[in-house]
């Protein structure tokens, strides 16, 4: 596989196949994706759904049982000291000495990371003026406040310039200008290197990463552009109509829906919310039946659906999925013996 690693050294990571147990549990499963070599990918997923053996697989704590892995472009099976030197990893928590310094945890941090001591202080120096706590150098860890914990956590993950940095829920804690000011720091580390974050928060996903990969138990059930994700609930939400006069029982009759649920409004209008099974849009088909019947209408739209109901659909999609590939084994099983 040496050819492919060095095809794509120009990838950030690159896993073939990826697979992980836990004794008999399955965290992660014949997953394959490729991330770009600079950008933020949000990493989505339910408790559970191997978000964390993900990340540490990448960042080289743990090895897959099979399947190989490559961080630009370095193969981890072959090399995994040289593939952790790629990997900056900020933890939930920030792993930080409350008794120390900012100054002197960074050099601490950077001992560790092996870096040049002719060079060292200047490494030290550019990761304080990168994440703004240079002026809190001298402070003691334990006195800063979380958002400036979570920069000195962030200033101790870029030391060595790693190629990768992976945040893990960075937000969690933060008050909003605390939340604000992190998440621009983030987009402005996707402009120099591949950031992957992990994250519940579909809004935190949304406002910084340029692509998104959703893992529910163990798999990789979608990976792609943010855009294309938001779109995944265009035209797929609620159809409504206000009218002067009830028509869910016109429109179920007539076929140009598969639910109707009405509701009287304040002013005695009615406001009806139709659904249809699968992708289709009923506005079309409402439109002409509002004009046969030629019924008042004031208002007619739709409410598309939301990212967390995107996610959710997602989610469900694959537990499904998992029901029935069990059920099969289960038969076929049942039938051999």
């Amino acid at each position: 596989m040496s050819d492919l690693g060095t095809a794509r050294a120009d990838v950030g990571v690159v896993a073939c196949n990826i697979s992980k147990r836990f004794g008999r549990a399955i965290a992660v499963r014949d997953a394959s994706f490729a991330l770009p070599r600079i950008g933020v990918c949000g990493l989505l997923g339910p408790n559970g759904a191997g978000k964390t053996t993900t990340i540490r697989m990448i960042a080289g704590v743990l090895a897959p049982d099979q399947g190989e892995l490559f961080v630009a472009g370095v193969a981890g099976a072959r090399d995994p000291a040289a593939l952790r030197a790629q990997v900056g990893y900020l933890p939930e928590s920030a792993p930080l000495y409350p008794e120390l310094t900012v100054r002197e945890y960074l050099e601490y941090r950077a001992g560790i990371a092996s870096l040049p001591r002719r060079g060292r202080s200047g490494e030290v120096g550019h990761a304080m003026d990168r994440c703004d706590v240079a002026r809190f150098a001298d402070r003691l860890c334990g006195l800063l406040s979380k958002g400036m914990q979570q920069r000195v956590g962030l200033a101790a993950t870029i030391l060595g310039d790693p190629k990768v940095i992976i945040l893990d829920e960075p937000s969690v804690g933060l008050d909003p200008a605390q939340t604000i000011a992190f998440r621009q720091l983030v987009r402005e580390l996707g402009e120099l290197k591949l950031v992957l974050l992990s994250s519940h928060l579909l809004a935190e996903v949304e406002s910084v990463c340029s692509e998104l990969m959703v893992i529910a138990h163990g798999r990789v059930v979608a990976h792609e552009p943010m855009e294309r994700f938001r779109a995944r609930g265009a035209g797929q939400g609620t159809v409504f109509a206000e009218t002067q006069q009830s028509i869910a029982e016109l429109a179920l009759r007539s076929r140009a829906c598969a639910s109707a649920v009405e509701t009287p409004l304040l002013d005695g209008w009615l406001r009806t919310d139709f659904r249809c099974d699968g992708t289709e849009d009923p506005r079309e088909a409402i439109g002409r039946l509002l004009a046969h019947e030629r019924i008042a209408v004031r208002a007619m739209g739709s409410v598309d659906r939301s990212l967390e109901q995107v996610f959710v659909a997602l989610v469900k999609d694959a537990a499904a999925s998992d029901e029935s590939a069990r059920a099969v084994v289960e038969l076929v099983g049942g039938g051999s013996t």
